[in-house]
């Protein structure tokens, strides 16, 4: 392309450059220009004409007469350009040491007149001398310049790639249309670019793209408004719409930072839906995947009465402890069968992961006993009873903990004539028994194996089947042992009661394991929420680490496999306790689903949406990697430090730590050349019915599935007696050791 083809559109009506320039209003002038700063001269008569220039404000600078179509072709092609500019602060001027004299003379004047008894008052400034005051400087940052490619379209370039001395830039406030070019503006990111050298493509490169964009919230300058409103009044308003390219979203990862209750929650809602409709814009399926531990996913919210499942009929919701009513919902149990044999293997891989990091003995030797290998699998005759009464021992285990065993269950426990006298149950030597005659035969079982020794081998022979030492007549295989010892306790050992804390994830009824359940939908591309807020803290990561490890497995498999990938979204709350730094600085053969996803989530074309409060905590690999970025408030000036080594958040760090307005965010985007200051549109029911027409479903209407309100009762204190009571009653002769020790307990209790 010829050099003198560069920007040839310029002075043309039609032309993109003057079209960037049609609604702005002029604030000054550069005076000092460099490459990556630019000092812009103002003063009070132009920045009230332009409804004030607030900190971050972006502004335009261009060529004397550009904005003129007639005086636009004297400009020399080369020099067809605008540079955007974001103010960052005020800053001197030359002879700033004289205005600030002539001010504060002014001032005194001022201030002396109101005090003045004589009727005597000093003159006011002149005219010139007045203008002269009303002169002042912001510092700015440049962004980069727009220019025309020969089809006569707008592109941007990230710097400047000339610095005149005597530049003669005229500076402009856009609004309105003109502002909303600049911030609709994308350029495409790498590995996306025509013609660009090949190398490392990134993760959604080869997904398609679409025109189809979501409103995300409008740009906002600053927490204060008033001006603004008086703009908006008289059509120059800056609070134009922030579109966001869904695609970006898609298999990338997405960090939101802002403390509690700055709207993280919102915004992920707002992601959700758009990448909801990309995926039917593009016709891909994309699966999201909602840990929802406080409920505000899965329920409506009360204030506007709208809830994501409301998005389509491609929502699923797992809830731990579903009800009947809930399933005729189509809520899914967040739950499994402990009794049901298909499901083995995904309940054995829960308690694996309910006692991990569990180091006592007898739960370690528990856990070496797999009851997932079936006793079908093998033609040896005392191989298979031998699996079969490991199995039996987990059942009764389970009996025994209080999990349910479903109406009309039975199991199959190895005896012999020995066996059957001492449980006294008749029958062959494999015996089909009921959960109630289970509980009984494995207690007795469980207690004569674990008093079989040298010394005493009473019931051997009834029980050899269930203890492994075979100099005592055991049959050698240790994987029963600890079984047994969950039945048949010794010294502190609570056994069997450790494991009722896994009731909340058992439903006799449950028909399928719900971590393949759940990959399963998202694999066709469902929106998937999976509800914890009924659980305790462990219920929550046992349940959210055992679907991660599926995903993670899958993905994995296939990749081995050379299949395509399966692009997915997996938003995580609280990310600060899931991806710190100390877990990644640990060997790199750690099996933390967490760790894993990180590291191998693009590969897998799964994008990670996480949201957290610190930045300092998340390793540095992961920030690294993070390709769109959304900070609202903090109020902890060491994060922003650390968010300043990123882009230009830096330029926000005032503003981030003080303007505490709930949804006011910092947005940068993998396609956003510059970063934009955004309110966060609420997700309310206007945005699920824009997303509900642009997928072709009719409008919804507002939503009453609230989270329950859970019953407020008269606190009785029944678990802390009041200690006024206590030591009232404990006289001054009472207080010796005994009498302390009893007053302690009490407290305690």
């Amino acid at each position: 392309m010829s050099s003198v083809l560069l920007g040839a559109g310029a002075g043309a009506e039609e032309s993109a450059l003057i079209q960037l320039l049609h609604e702005s209003v002029k604030v000054g002038g550069i005076f000092d220009f460099g490459y990556r700063e630019a000092n812009v001269l103002t003063n009070d008569d132009w920045l009230h004409a332009a409804h004030g220039v607030p900190q971050h404000c972006l502004l335009l600078a261009y060529p004397r007469g550009l904005d003129s179509p007639k005086q636009a072709v004297n400009i020399a092609s080369e020099d067809r350009e605008i540079v955007l500019l974001r103010v960052l602060r005020e800053t001197s001027l030359p002879n700033q040491s004289d205005l600030s004299r002539l001010r504060a003379e002014d001032t005194d004047r001022t201030i002396t007149n109101h005090y003045r008894q004589d009727g005597q008052e000093n003159p006011p400034a002149d005219i010139l001398t007045r203008s002269l005051m009303q002169q002042a400087a912001f510092r700015c940052r440049i962004l980069g310049t727009f220019t025309e490619n020969e089809k006569g379209d707008l592109v941007f370039g990230k710097d400047v790639d000339a610095v005149y001395a005597a530049a003669g830039y005229v500076v402009a406030k856009p609004h309105g249309s003109s502002l909303q070019q600049v911030v609709d503006h994308v350029e495409l990111p790498m590995g996306e670019r025509e013609d660009e050298q090949h190398g490392d493509e990134a993760p959604n490169a080869d997904l398609p793209d679409t025109d189809a964009t979501i409103t995300v919230g409008k740009l906002r300058y600053s927490s204060t408004r008033r001006r603004e409103w008086v703009a908006r009044d008289q059509q120059r308003t800056t609070e134009v719409h922030v579109r966001v390219r869904p695609k970006d979203f898609v298999a990338h990862k997405t960090a939101v930072f802002g403390m509690t209750r700055a709207g993280k929650s919102n915004t992920m809602k707002v992601l959700a839906a758009a990448v909801h409709l990309y995926a039917h814009k593009t016709a891909t399926r994309v699966g999201q995947l909602i840990f929802d531990p406080a409920g505000e996913y899965a329920y409506a919210n009360r204030q506007d009465k709208t809830a994501l499942s409301q998005l389509g009929d491609n929502v699923r919701i797992y809830r731990l402890g579903a009800t009947d009513e809930d399933r005729r919902r189509n809520i899914r149990p967040l739950s499994l069968n402990f009794f049901d044999e298909p499901q083995i293997d995904g309940c054995w891989s829960l308690i694996e992961s309910f006692f991990k990091g569990d180091n006592r003995k007898y739960i370690q030797n528990f856990l070496s006993c797999d009851p997932t290998r079936s006793p079908e699998s093998t033609e040896s005759e005392g191989d298979k009873k031998r699996l079969l009464a490991v199995r039996a021992m987990y059942y009764a285990i389970l009996l025994h903990a209080g999990l349910e065993a479903p109406q009309g269950w039975t199991c199959k426990l190895p005896t012999n004539t020995d066996t059957r006298a001492l449980i006294g149950i008749t029958g062959s030597d494999v015996i089909t028994v009921n959960a109630r005659q289970l509980m009984a035969a494995s207690s007795i079982i469980a207690r004569a194996a674990a008093g079989v020794s040298s010394r005493n081998q009473t019931d051997a022979v009834a029980v050899k089947m269930y203890f492994s030492d075979s100099s005592i007549g055991g049959h050698g295989d240790p994987s029963i042992d600890g079984m047994v010892g969950m039945l048949a306790t010794s010294g502190r050992a609570n056994g069997y009661k450790e494991l009722r804390a896994l009731k909340p994830y058992h439903q006799p009824n449950s028909r399928a394991d719900f971590a393949p359940a759940i990959y399963g939908d998202l694999a066709r591309g469902r929106l998937v929420i999976v509800d914890l807020s009924r659980g305790s803290e462990q219920v929550l990561q046992t349940c959210a680490e055992r679907v991660v490890n599926e995903i993670i497995g899958r993905a994995s498999a296939r990749f081995r496999d050379g299949k395509p990938p399966r692009p997915m979204q997996i938003f995580l709350e609280e990310a600060h306790r899931l991806l710190d730094r100390d877990k990644f600085n640990k060997a790199a053969s750690s099996n933390d689903p967490y760790v894993r996803l990180a590291k191998e989530a693009a590969k897998y074309k799964i994008g990670m949406i996480y949201a957290t409060q610190e930045v300092s905590s998340v390793d540095e690999m992961i920030l690294s990697n993070t390709a769109n970025w959304v900070c609202a408030y903090m109020n902890n000036a060491s994060e922003m430090k650390k968010l300043a080594n990123y882009y230009d958040f830096g330029d926000f760090s005032d503003q981030i730590l003080s303007a505490d307005d709930r949804g006011f965010v910092r947005l940068r985007t993998d396609s956003s050349p510059y970063t934009i200051p955004v309110q966060i549109a609420k997700f309310d029911l206007d945005m699920v019915n824009y997303v509900r027409s642009e997928t072709g479903l009719p409008p919804t209407t507002a939503s009453t599935d609230f989270a329950p309100d859970a019953e407020i009762e008269e606190d009785m204190y029944e678990d802390c007696p009041d200690p006024d009571e206590i030591f009232a009653r404990t006289s001054v002769n009472e207080t010796g050791p005994a009498a302390l020790a009893t007053l302690f307990d009490e407290i305690g209790d």
